[in-house]
């Protein structure tokens, strides 16, 4: 089968972050026998510095090609305007004499840009739904108008989570099958604690909806009853150097460790140090973050936020609300007295088969041959 992913960027080592996870999908399904090719639709803003224009490659058995025109913050209706004809263009030039079995895009507006494609070419579409913004109560309409354009054109959409696939039917009317994202595996192992004290960690990006504030609150809270404890804060973002500042105010400057952006393998070899991972993320589609940490043995922390409630149990952490500083200190000092009692062979094996390549594979598969 000739697979077409169709996504906003293909990570690179600038961006690794970009496309990651429709890039682990895609390598899944190359490495079951199809051929894939993908292609990344970069229309940020030119303050991200990157080489204009159209670049290829190939990269484990996947052949991708990159379109980056800047466009950054226009009107939606503008935007996936200006992002149909990069598709369009793109795909000219690489399919000049035959076309994909079916287009795989990701993402709200890239669904809508492919729709229109996928119209134009009569080729079936799959749309795989991850954004946090369908995720939240009152989307924007302008939003929601572009995602029901895509999905009605869809033969299947596909939500990352069950909260998600509610929220998508309450704003669009869409039934939509779910499927989890891809883990990497090989990357997080489980191996001793490297360090003294007791350490809490958080990856994520360090912008609003990820509630570092409350995190740092919670923890300078912590800190008041037990000096011992440290935590490390892995990602970059708008907010932090309020971060900073607040660790500073808190009197816990000394005891929050900034990392900056982080590889997965560094972000892996992180975790060695730590006791717990803890994310009390606003709104979460799927959260990779808290399932690398388990991968790597560490209990977690999580918000009922749509995400996380579809693989958290009391066998490998607990749930707190996403509004409620009182309840995520709570669980941070049920941490800080019993992570040890966790096993962390047993929350790696929680989620080991759920979200392996080969099994995620395999149900995009049934959907593209349904």
């Amino acid at each position: 089968m000739r697979i077409l992913f169709v996504t906003n960027g293909v990570p690179t080592e600038q961006y690794p972050l970009i496309g990651i996870f429709e890039f682990d999908q895609a390598k899944a399904l190359a490495a079951a026998g199809h051929e894939v090719i993908f292609f990344g639709i970069d229309l940020r803003s030119v303050r991200r510095k990157r080489k204009w224009g159209i670049d290829h490659g190939e990269r484990c058995g996947v052949s991708w090609y990159r379109i980056d025109v800047p466009v950054g913050a226009v009107p939606l209706r503008l935007f996936c305007r200006i992002g149909t004809w990069g598709l369009e263009y793109l795909y000219s030039k690489v399919f000049k004499t035959s076309k994909p079995d079916i287009i795989h895009a990701h993402f709200t507006e890239m669904g809508c840009m492919a729709s229109r494609l996928a119209r134009k070419k009569q080729v079936p579409l799959v749309i795989t739904e991850h954004s946090s913004l369908m995720n939240q109560e009152n989307s924007r309409a302008s939003l929601r108008k572009c995602a029901i354009e895509g999905y009605h054109t869809a033969k299947c959409v596909i939500a990352v989570s069950d909260g998600l696939k509610k929220s998508l039917y309450k704003h669009t009317g869409i039934s939509c099958r779910v499927i989890p994202n891809i883990i990497n595996f090989e990357e997080f192992s489980l191996n001793p604690k490297k360090h003294t004290g007791f350490g809490f960690v958080i990856t994520a990006n360090i912008v609003p909806i990820k509630q570092h504030h409350m995190l740092i609150e919670a923890f300078a809270k912590v800190y008041q009853m037990h000096k011992d404890v440290f935590l490390g804060i892995v990602g970059q973002g708008v907010l932090r150097k309020e971060m900073e500042d607040l660790s500073d105010r808190l009197g816990v400057k000394n005891h929050v460790i900034f990392y900056g952006q982080l590889s997965r393998e560094e972000i892996g070899f992180l975790y060695q140090g730590y006791d717990c991972f803890v994310l009390p993320s606003y709104s979460e589609t799927f959260g990779v973050a808290y399932i690398e940490a388990m991968a790597s043995g560490l209990p977690v922390i999580a918000s009922k936020c749509g995400g996380p409630e579809d693989f958290v149990n009391d066998e490998v952490g607990i749930l707190v609300s996403r509004d409620s500083i009182e309840e995520l200190e709570k669980g941070m000092l049920f941490m800080y007295h019993n992570a040890w009692k966790y096993n962390k062979k047993q929350i790696r094996a929680h989620i080991e088969k759920k979200f392996t390549a080969q099994n995620i594979a395999k149900q995009i598969l049934e959907v593209y041959t349904v």
